[in-house]
């Protein structure tokens, strides 16, 4: 084809916000709000994003734009890396279902520094986020579920896409100029899924959204002085299509474009883990409300659910918050356990209840044959619980709370929003700042970055 970064260029720079529908800028505010809370929780609970923030922080440099849990300015392109590394930190951050990646994590924090970077409007910056969002997602979803399972975290390798695309908007970049991020951006994204597969590396998965979040944003940079990447960054003979995906869905990758926005198509976390163990807990607290019986109780918990979901959150004997995240019995244990797996659970302290850790070893996961052939248009699970007496009680859920089919209510995003960020803010701060993302339109990115 040879001409996809021509047609990205083309819709990146004319879309504007009066151009977009209500319901795709009030997705886009509910993105940022839900975003700004996931990554104040990410800060907070996590070692990692505050290594990765005291650095930036260290590196001093132009004030461009805010690292947000500093309040004070530094590069642009490492308060893209230090805000991301933080909105990934608790796997809690959106995501888009037939993408397979966390698109919000990478647009949102590229979109923030490249607005205070550029001082332009918060209009500006909703349709850069929405912008950002669809191109990210269509190549996720062009190269899915090929790349996923040649390795490859679809977040990291599409992301620097999405960061370049909502700069680029906002920064108004030229035909050109964008035509030549889109190239750069791609010679730099990247991210494997190892760091999926052991405790460890699970603690440092933030920094393939971070970096692409600043790779995007540098790449804008770069192509207003000049430099471009390659023309055909797509669809080369070594271009990215073919380099991460043996199978590529060309036509997603503009078909509708800038008559749907996929941004309208993903879902809400509503606990901090891998999302293939959501449906899993939601099926679990379902069946536990049904059977009524203690934790003590239990005899045994099965789950059966589709193989990705085993290979990729299949963990056991989980040691740290970050592997307990990609672990669905100890995730299933402490919802039940606990009646919540929000941020704050994810503690030490819940790694090392001998309660939950019992109840996680009585879980065991099985692949299912039907929720194999329906995924990933269902996301699926399977839950019985047994008690000694052999009574069972039996839960399946297709799809998980805050999938757009199964939306979370505005009551239940703004309570993770509030409960997120009362981890680092006070209540009365946390009213104002959500009262003015949810009024973005109408205020100033300056405003929304002194109140955080």
């Amino acid at each position: 084809m040879g001409s996809l970064s021509y047609f990205y260029a083309d819709f990146i720079l004319n879309t504007h916000y009066d151009q977009l529908k209500p319901d795709v800028t009030e997705q886009a505010k509910q993105r940022i709000l839900d975003l700004i809370g996931v990554s104040l929780a990410g800060y907070q609970m996590m070692e990692f994003p505050r290594l990765v923030v005291s650095y930036m922080a260290s590196l001093g440099g132009t004030p461009e734009a805010t690292i947000l849990q500093t309040k004070k300015k530094f590069p642009a392109v490492n308060a893209a890396l230090a805000n991301a590394a933080c909105a990934h930190a608790i796997d809690m951050d959106d995501g888009h279902r037939f993408a397979a990646h966390h698109p919000g994590t990478v647009v949102i924090p590229a979109a923030l520094a490249a607005a205070e970077l550029s001082r332009t409007n918060t209009r500006d910056l909703i349709a850069g986020v929405v912008v950002g969002y669809e191109i990210m997602i269509r190549i996720g979803m062009a190269i899915n579920p090929s790349s996923l399972n040649r390795g490859f975290h679809a977040t990291g390798i599409t992301g620097a896409f999405g960061a370049a695309a909502a700069a680029a908007n906002i920064m108004r970049l030229s035909r050109e100029e964008t035509i030549g991020a889109l190239g750069l951006a791609g010679l730099q994204g990247a991210g494997l899924l190892q760091v999926n597969h052991d405790n460890e590396g699970s603690k440092v998965k933030s920094i393939n959204p971070a970096k692409a979040a600043q790779s995007g944003l540098l790449s804008c940079i770069l192509a207003q002085k000049g430099p471009k990447g390659p023309l055909d960054i797509f669809e080369g003979e070594d271009g990215f299509l073919k380099a991460v995906a043996d199978e590529v869905k060309m036509d997603l990758l503009t078909r509708g474009l800038g008559k749907e926005f996929e941004i309208c198509n993903t879902y809400t976390k509503l606990y901090a883990a891998c999302r293939h163990a959501h449906a899993c807990i939601d099926a679990a607290l379902e069946a536990s409300h049904q059977s009524q019986v203690s934790i003590e109780e239990i005899k045994s918990i099965t789950v059966e659910t589709y193989p990705a979901a085993i290979r990729l959150a299949g963990k056991t004997d989980v040691t740290t918050p970050s592997a307990a995240r990609f672990s669905i019995p100890f995730s299933v244990a402490l919802a039940l356990v606990k009646k919540d797996a929000g941020a704050d659970k994810y503690s030490e302290e819940n790694i090392r209840d001998e309660r939950i850790q019992n109840l996680s070893k009585k879980v065991k996961l099985y692949p299912s044959k039907k929720w194999e052939e329906m995924y990933p248009n269902q996301r699926g699970a399977t839950v019985r619980i047994a008690d000694a007496e052999r009574r069972e009680w039996v839960s399946e859920v297709g799809l998980a709370k805050g999938e757009p089919e199964n939306p979370a209510t505005w009551e239940e995003l703004y309570n993770k929003f509030r409960n997120n960020a009362t981890l680092l803010l006070s209540e009365k701060e946390v009213k104002e700042l959500g009262d003015t993302i949810m009024d973005l339109e109408n205020s100033s990115v300056d405003k929304i970055m002194k109140l955080l």
